[in-house]
């Protein structure tokens, strides 16, 4: 929530064009954190359908979040 260019990309793209600029920080911010629950890392890149499940749920949350934010 906190990356402005994130933020900037959610403001000016639909969602569908939006989640090519989450899907890099999403991967980025994963593997900064790694360290905090090694458990859930390897579970969201071992496992593909629960990983998209994951990564689809953050994306569609924060993009409503920043444009409400933005609003």
């Amino acid at each position: 929530m906190e990356d402005e260019t994130l933020m900037a990309q959610a403001k000016v793209n639909k969602l569908d064009t939006f989640k090519y600029a989450f899907e890099d920080v999403f991967l980025t911010k994963l593997i900064e954190r790694m360290d905090q629950n090694q458990e859930i890392f390897e579970k969201i890149l071992e496992d593909k359908k629960f990983g998209d499940t994951v990564k689809e749920w953050m994306m569609r949350k924060i993009y409503r979040k920043m444009n409400d934010e933005a609003a």
